[in-house]
């Protein structure tokens, strides 16, 4: 069987020139990216893929996929790895390839506020190559998230940058998502779009290559949003959280964190597209939520005393 592997890896690595293949995948805050990297990592078969993240710690892998950590980096059950970016992304791309097992395929999920072209245009071209972007878009909000006279040029982008567009939570959306489906055709013509609770025809188009032409990526555009965090430092009511994110959504991107809840019990806390949910968590939970605003940043004040803990700010991020 490992000899067949072997083969198998040589077959590709010889078909891309000797070249790891690397797919980029985007999509605005809160769109389900990460949701989209667990069913993933489950479906893998017999590949040693690499995740490259923006922080791992808020990438949220199932636990079950996880086998152990190391620093940065998590071995997945499966045989993957999953680590963040260090220094550069271009400098943990070469880490990787160079590394004493090279992965056969690696996976970049961009920020949510970055141009997946740009992000696929980086990395050494002697060692890998491109091999397509997916973008997720969020069914129930991104027609409205691109009319936003703030962000919406960014959504724009991401969406034509995709060679491949999965749309999520085409459950909560009025219409089954039948409406983004139609925005995202007019918007990208030659990108397949294809809804992920469909089922995981999508993943093997991931996985099999999507052929895509070398980037040419757009300008940057200057997108700045103010990151925030916040520490409770011990267990939470979590009803007193999600009430506290519904009532302040207005000046919210996004808000993500895992805590443990009053009571014991992990659980996962969200706020995208103005809705905030609040799930089981099968990991370690962190015990602080990321709270993202546009800028200037708003006084947060009255959102902090309604959680019920002080938040530290942290630096501005740009697309």
């Amino acid at each position: 069987m490992r000899a067949e592997r072997v083969a198998e890896q040589v077959t590709k690595q010889v078909a891309g020139g000797g070249r790891i293949p690397v797919v980029v995948l985007g999509g605005w805050l809160g769109a389900g990216k990460t949701t989209l990297v667990n069913r993933l990592l489950r479906d893998v078969r017999g590949e040693r893929i690499a995740i490259i993240v923006n922080d791992v710690g808020e990438v949220n892998i199932d636990a079950e996929l996880v086998a152990s950590h190391h620093g940065d980096t998590v071995e997945l059950t499966n045989g993957c790895i999953c680590c963040s970016i260090g220094d550069s992304l271009g400098m943990t791309l070469r880490d990787l390839v160079l590394g004493d097992r090279p992965p056969e395929r690696i996976l970049i999920e961009a920020s949510g506020v970055a141009q997946p072209d740009r992000v696929a245009s980086y990395g050494d071209r002697r060692r890998v190559r491109p091999d397509g972007v997916v973008v997720a878009v969020d069914a129930s909000d991104v027609v409205a998230r691109a009319a936003d006279p703030v962000y919406g040029e960014l959504v724009h982008r991401q969406v034509r940058a995709a060679d491949l567009l999965v749309l999520t939570k085409a459950d909560v959306a009025i219409d089954a998502g039948a409406g983004a489906a139609a925005w995202c055709s007019r918007v990208a013509p030659d990108a397949q779009v294809v809804v992920s609770s469909e089922g995981p025809g999508w993943v093997q188009l991931v996985l099999g290559g999507l052929d895509a032409a070398e980037p040419t990526p757009a300008d940057a555009l200057d997108v700045p949003v103010s990151v925030s965090l916040w520490q409770p430092g011990g267990p939470v009511d979590t009803d007193r959280v999600a009430a506290a994110l519904g009532e302040h959504s207005e000046v919210l991107v996004r808000a993500k964190g895992t805590f443990v809840r009053l009571g014991g019990g992990a659980v996962a806390v969200h706020l995208a597209g103005g809705r905030v949910s609040v799930e089981p968590f099968g990991g370690v939970p962190t015990g602080r939520m990321v709270l993202v605003t546009g800028m200037p940043p708003p006084d947060l004040g009255v959102l902090l005393r309604a959680l019920g803990a002080t938040c530290r700010t942290g630096s501005e991020v740009s697309a």
